[in-house]
């Protein structure tokens, strides 16, 4: 039997999968709609980097800065993002910064770890330049892109290249001498163009800022230390560092944008709505906590850096305030919850390691964490803010026809001439009113200081009535005895004249049951409400 031959090594194909060029725009251009989530990206490598140096004994609690400069010419602006994290050893600089959708991150452990968002600003400079030095070493490293050229490759009928030929042609580094001490990243936009112009613009600047940065709260906020308060007991700590920008020698500290009070459109005149407390919520079991202000909820918050409920996963935004919004409209089936929801502000901080943000930030991946989290959320905050807007729009309503039955009730005290009978109505009214304002439901919706304020005014009242003194009624006319038709007097019961026999009113019968049933004072007070129900 002749031995077979053995089958000759297949000489191995061309890598048939291409990652051409045009790669590069879906991570640039294509991923964020909004140009200054870049910023927000480099911001966020910047916290993880000092997440790290904190994690590494390198810097302590509360020693993390970003600062974010402004500076170049008129015609050659630029913006950088500087941290003093950990930096980038030297050994993998290069490799790290020019990966795509790679990285040394750890979810659990990091706000960024998709490798992508260092790219971003490709899309907004002529030159993308990062400088990175790791604590201990005596070189740090320079790379740069040549955005320009890159763009060149993704314009339109241009031919697709090999996505790994393009970063080798446009980037290049090198090493640069520094003290051991030093451990930073640096990112400059250099030659900002089209809509990257606007990252100079404070004005647009400094709100992006406020609302997506992982910064602390300003002093003036009240609310700030019941907040911090909430995360302590959850077990947590909200992540903050020190972000400031830079123009000239004016340096602006960025804080959280919540206020006690915002503007609000939609009424016929200027209104604000003014926090008087904040309301908690905490769920240990599936990994989330909040807060909400209650406030007059005179309206819809017309600030779009703090209106809704806004999410947060170490303590940097995720999305805006549609999250919110698109969970109160599922609370009904005509969706008209939804716009609710941007009459009250808050926060949401996602701590579950299981939620995760997409790859745009705008929202988190669809999973079971996710689906639980937002099913409670939109239970216990969607759902409580448009009961306590409901109860406020009730409470408004008491309170002004309190005001106006207090104006009433005070001008008819100061009458002269006040009858027993409408001294003891007064005090019924009077005494309706103290029990209206106490009652659970206008304190939910209420500003404690305005409820306060009417129930100083009528006990005043109930004061002025004690040294008020009533006359005595009228003498009732005599009734002539009734005649019977010859014109004698008609004789009743033991020869004594007989009038008319009145008919009691039902009101008397009622006061009488409710006199029996629940003594003099609560049954005229009943029976005074009823008297209002009926005249009004």
């Amino acid at each position: 039997m002749k031995a077979q031959k053995k089958a000759l090594p297949v000489a191995p194909e061309a890598d048939p999968i291409q990652v051409g060029s045009y790669f590069l725009e879906t991570l640039t251009t294509g991923m964020y709609e909004n140009p200054f989530h870049c910023i927000r990206e480099y911001v966020q490598n910047g916290y993880d980097a000092i997440n790290d140096a904190v994690r590494l004994g390198v810097l302590r609690h509360g020693e993390g800065r970003v600062l974010i400069s402004i500076g170049g010419t008129a015609r050659n602006t630029s913006l950088s993002v500087r941290d003093n994290g950990i930096g980038i050893p030297a050994t993998r600089a290069y490799t790290t910064l020019v990966s795509l959708g790679w990285s040394y991150k750890i979810p659990t452990q990091h706000a960024g770890f998709r490798g992508i968002g260092r790219l971003a600003g490709i899309a907004y400079c002529t030159t993308l330049r990062f400088k990175t030095k790791h604590k201990g070493e005596v070189q740090g490293t320079i790379v740069e892109y040549d955005c320009g050229r890159i763009r060149g490759f993704l314009k339109p009928g241009a031919e697709p290249q090999d996505v790994r030929n393009v970063v080798r042609s446009s980037v290049k580094h090198r090493p640069f001498d520094e003290a051991t001490d030093e451990h930073y990243t640096e990112v400059e936009m250099v030659g900002l163009t089209s809509l990257g112009l606007e990252f100079v613009d404070v004005d647009k600047l400094h709100p992006y800022l406020r609302q997506v940065c992982p910064v602390d709260y300003a002093d003036s906020f009240d609310y700030a230390d019941r907040v911090r308060a909430l995360a302590a007991g959850y077990g947590d700590t909200i992540g903050i560092i020190d972000v400031e920008t830079r123009l000239k020698r004016e340096r602006v500290p960025i804080h959280k944008p919540y206020k006690n009070s915002a503007a609000v459109g939609g009424t016929k005149k200027a209104s604000t709505s003014t926090l008087h407390d904040i309301e908690t919520f905490t769920s240990k079991e599936l990994g989330w906590y909040g807060w909400i202000g209650k406030s007059n909820f005179a309206g819809e918050i017309t600030d779009d850096t703090v209106a809704g409920v806004r999410f947060r996963m170490k303590n940097i935004q995720i999305g805006d305030s549609l999250l919110i919004e698109e969970l109160a409209e599922e609370l009904t089936t005509s969706g008209t919850e939804r716009r609710l929801q941007r009459w009250a502000v808050g926060e949401v901080f996602i701590t579950n390691t299981q939620v995760v943000p997409n790859a745009r930030r705008d929202g988190f991946e669809d999973n079971q964490a996710w689906r639980e989290i937002r099913k409670d959320i939109k239970q216990k905050v969607a759902k409580r803010v448009v009961r306590l807007i409901r109860s406020a729009s009730d409470a408004r309503s008491i309170l002004k026809k309190a005001a106006g039955a207090c104006s009433e009730l005070s001008l008819a005290i100061s009458r002269q001439n006040v009858t027993s009978a409408e001294k003891s109505r007064i005090e019924g009214l009077v005494r309706r009113q103290i029990d209206i304002l106490g009652s659970d439901k206008v304190l939910t919706g209420a500003d404690p200081k305005e409820v306060s304020s009417l129930l100083s005014k009528f006990k005043e009242l109930q004061e002025r009535l004690v040294k008020v003194r009533a006359d005595p009624p009228p003498p009732s006319p005599p009734t002539p005895p009734p005649q019977d038709g010859t014109g004698n007097f008609s004789a009743g019961g033991g020869g004594e004249p007989q009038g008319e026999q009145e008919e009691p009113s039902i009101l008397d019968v009622v006061l009488e049951v409710l006199i029996e049933e629940l003594g003099e004072e609560e049954a005229e007070r009943l029976i005074t409400l009823i008297e209002e129900r009926l005249a009004g």
